[in-house]
Order: structure tokens, then sequence, then C-alpha cells
């Protein structure tokens, strides 16, 4: 019994002198938390806002995408059903260019707003070589795709310098 105590005591001395030497360090790295917590906040926002890319887009480019989808499958119908399907697409590209405009960059990606900007810029441009495409008998989109895919490109530097996985916008707002 009294070995059981003696071990007790020798364990709770021991706990008491780690917890007080695990107390004191804590405010040594405090710097370093905070430096971690922004960086942490930035990497969260970012992601935040990048998924809020393709869903802005996605509730307004629907009609372009199926004129794409169907050109691609080789599937548009003729005469005045096709006038009005490339009108659709039309006013969705343009849309679409609109939704990109109205995307808010985060006060907390503010030292990324620069590259961000320059992002959403080609994908303007995308959607307006689009709309241009679609006034033409047999619109190529080939122009146009290779423009957002730059856009893709310079986010995902972005998301490559913040330690996250690339990923593609373009993907997400061709379906």
């Amino acid at each position: 019994m009294k070995k059981l105590w003696a071990i007790g005591l020798s364990a709770t001395f021991l706990l008491t002198a780690c917890s007080e030497e695990e107390a004191t360090e804590p405010k040594e790295t405090t710097t370093s938390t905070d430096t971690s917590d922004d960086t942490s906040e930035v990497k969260k926002e970012m992601m935040k806002f990048y998924m809020s890319i393709p869903n802005t887009i996605n509730a307004v480019d629907a009609d372009l995408n199926k004129f794409e989808m169907d050109q691609a499958e080789e599937a548009l119908p003729k005469g005045e059903e096709l006038q009005q399907m490339k009108d659709a697409a039309i006013s969705a590209s343009n849309e679409a260019a609109n939704a990109v405009d109205s995307l808010e960059i985060p006060e907390t990606l503010k030292d990324q707003e620069e590259e961000i900007t320059s992002a959403f810029s080609a994908m303007r441009e995308s959607y307006e070589l689009k709309t241009e495409e679609l006034s033409k008998e047999t619109p190529s989109f080939e122009a146009a795709n290779e423009k957002f895919n730059e856009a893709d490109a310079q986010l995902n530097e972005i998301l490559e310098e913040l330690g996250l996985a690339a990923s593609s916008i373009y993907n997400e707002v061709s379906q």
C-alpha cells in the first residue's frame, strides 16, 4: 500500500512539473501561432471564395453549356431552332461575363487581389470570345477555352502558393 502511495505521489509531482513546463512553452511561440492563424484564415477564405466562382457562373450559363455540349455531340438543331439556341447561348455568355464582374474579392485575399483580378479578366474575355463566336455560322470555342485555361492557371498558382491543391474552374462551369 505504501509503495502504491509513493508511486502515486511521484507521478503527481512528475505530472505537475511537466504541465508547468508546457504552460511556459506557448508564451514563447505566440508570434508563430498568430502567423499560422493568419495563413489558415487566408487559406480558408481562398477556398470559400474559389468555390463561389463556379457557383456564381453556373447560376447563369446553362444555355451556353447546352449549346456547347450539343455542338460537341453534333446534335445541334437546324434553322429557327438553332438560332433560338444560339441567342440563348449568347445571352448566357453575356450573363456569365457579368457574373464574373460581380464577384467581390474578400479583404482577406488583398495580397492575391492583383492575380485574381487578372484571372477574372481572362475569364471575362473568354466569355466575350464565346459571344463573338456564337454570331458565326459555325462557332469554334478553342480560343475562348484557351483564355479560360489561362485564368485557371493563374488561380491555380495562387492555390499552390497557399499550399492548397490545384483545381479547374473550367471543368466546374462546363457541365
